[in-house]
């Protein structure tokens, strides 16, 4: 993430969830072409639901449904720093069961899993749960190796057009900060002051993909 938004999580204490048709990606949030064709055959063809059916879900799961985004790996990926902090900025640590606890103090109900991949033309997803139209996308992001926090609005109040601000433990969700190895000299000691401020004692990692050492 870039500067601006980790001073926003660290000074307010919450994840920014993105609403799900907010992304780039305009399959987000929709089942495949190959779901229409294959229902048929998975469910029998006197067992279709209509199509307007599943358009409403996905109306409803696109506008109702909150992601916030994490890339799984157990070390640094060139491809996520120059998509995501090109022109500098952090990557936060954490791990599978400190994010899930990070949430312990929201009423809210948040769902964790890993993204699944599949070929929209041929793979039949699953239906019957309009989460699932949040965990699955195109073969042509797995480089990502996403693992989603979601949250699905489903209060009688409107939805927010843009996403929401979750609330979470700071110290349990993170357990070191990297600083992006195309960030400015002054960015570790920048980071370091915020965190001290905030009265976080979370070390503070220079990437040093880019270093020659040998």
């Amino acid at each position: 993430m870039d500067f601006l938004k980790f001073a926003y999580l660290i000074e307010t204490k919450t994840l920014w969830f993105n609403r799900i048709d907010k992304f780039k990606d305009v399959y987000e949030g929709t089942y495949p072409h190959a779901n229409t064709v294959l229902r048929p055959e998975v469910y029998g063809k006197g067992n279709v639901i209509p199509e307007a059916t599943y358009a409403t879900m996905e109306n409803y799961g696109r506008s109702r449904m909150y992601v916030s985004c994490f890339h799984a790996n157990s070390f640094e990926s060139a491809a996520m720093w120059s998509l995501y902090s090109e022109s500098g900025g952090v990557a936060i640590k954490t791990d599978a069961a400190r994010l899930q606890n990070s949430f312990k103090a929201e009423k809210r109900d948040i769902f964790i899993s890993p993204v699944k991949y599949a070929d929209y033309d041929v793979d039949f997803l699953p239906e019957g749960n309009v989460l699932y139209l949040g965990l699955y996308k195109r073969m042509s992001f797995s480089h990502e190796n996403e693992v989603r926090c979601l949250y699905l609005h489903q209060e009688d109040t409107p939805p927010n057009e843009f996403g929401y601000a979750i609330s979470v433990d700071i110290p349990e969700l993170i357990t070191a900060v990297y600083i992006s190895p195309y960030a400015p000299s002054y960015a570790e000691e920048t980071v370091k002051l915020l965190m001290q401020q905030s009265g976080y004692n979370i070390p503070i990692i220079k990437s040093k993909l880019y270093e020659f050492n040998r």
